[in-house]
């Protein structure tokens, strides 16, 4: 069986039951799922009101943190922050009624680094070659200091403006223990990994490489899941110099196979 063997559709929300509720100027909104880096929100799928809606995502957006109740049954489960607040980067927001006779909606935010199709369009940025030669000479003490500090803090790995790799997302079904393997694929594909998409006299190779790079991935911390309920999450290093690097170690030893 294959390691990427999650449905290419995610259903985001638990067949059981909401996961909890956000909370804000006394109005509630039930959460059907969610997953954070840190603090900062990766997707809210909420069903309310309209207007309710409206006040949680609007105290969001606007920088203001939003309280997050998770519901009985999956307080042991959660890890994850009790006060939400928006991550660095743009998020798509869509949604609509439930059906022509119940008044609340549905409505899901998806941070953009989490859409496969906002990556393609949309090309990573690389460093300035000046402050990755500065990286590689090496830096004072107090500098070294300052790095550590910005590199080991959870909430700051998913802000943009603290590093010039931009994480992507990924998700899977609850019931799920991995993403789907062409969506992973589609997230490399974004981040412009040279990755084994093709080879004719080995047509399972492409699915070898997306097993073992998920797996390499994970060893190397290139991959880590994030805290989320109704749903699996995982976000995925924008480091491109460590993806280059295993992809290269990956051909030199053998375990991405790529000629006879």
């Amino acid at each position: 069986m294959s390691i990427l063997d999650g449905s290419a559709l995610v259903l985001p929300y638990h067949p059981d039951g909401f996961v909890g509720h956000l909370e804000a100027d006394g109005q509630q909104v039930k959460v059907a799922a969610i997953a954070c880096d840190g603090e900062a929100v990766v997707l809210l799928s909420l069903v309310g009101y309209d207007t309710s809606i409206g006040v949680m995502l609007g105290r969001l957006w606007g920088g203001t943190k939003v309280e997050f109740l998770p519901a009985f049954a999956w307080a042991d489960e959660w890890r994850g922050p009790v006060f939400l607040r928006r991550a660095g980067g743009s998020y798509r927001t869509t949604g609509g009624p439930l059906a022509a006779h119940i008044r609340e909606v549905h409505a899901l935010a998806l941070l953009r680094s989490a859409s496969i199709r906002e990556g393609i369009l949309n090309p990573p940025e690389l460093p300035e070659p000046e402050k990755e030669e500065k990286r590689k000479e090496g830096k004072s003490s107090s500098e070294e200091d300052a790095e550590e500090d910005v590199s080991i803090s959870p909430s700051s790995s998913s802000s943009p403006s603290q590093s010039p790799w931009l994480p992507r997302y990924i998700f899977a079904n609850w019931s799920e223990s991995a993403p789907n393997r062409r969506a992973f694929q589609g997230h490399l594909a974004a981040l412009r990994i040279p990755i084994l998409y093709r080879h004719d006299a080995h047509p399972d190779w492409p699915d070898a490489w997306a097993d073992a790079l998920w797996q390499r991935g994970l060893d190397a911390s290139l991959i880590i899941p994030i805290d989320a309920l109704g749903i699996r999450a995982w976000r995925i290093s924008g480091d491109l110099l460590a993806w280059g690097e295993l992809v290269g170690a990956g051909v030199r030893e053998g375990w991405l196979p790529w000629h006879d």
